[in-house]
């Protein structure tokens, strides 16, 4: 009996830590998705900065091609 008891609690004990595992497996996965979650926010607001940004960028290089065309139609010095 003593070796079925012996069984027993090393079964018992196997099942404890694998429950202690799953447990610890769940709240990193828990931790894993928020970071997950709050680092896509971040990509996307850096996204959303960079086609501002983009935007921006666009717009100074137009007014400079109107301002350089301008000066492509003056005859200075000659």
């Amino acid at each position: 009996m003593s070796v079925e008891i012996d069984v027993l609690q090393d079964l018992e004990n196997r099942i404890q830590a694998a429950v202690t595992r799953i447990r610890q497996l769940e709240r990193e996965n828990e931790t894993l998705a928020q970071r997950l979650a709050e680092s896509e926010q971040r990509f996307n607001e850096a996204s959303e900065q960079l086609r501002g940004h983009e935007a921006v960028r666009g717009e100074i290089r137009d007014r400079l091609e109107k301002i350089l065309s301008r000066f492509d139609g003056l005859q200075l010095g000659t």
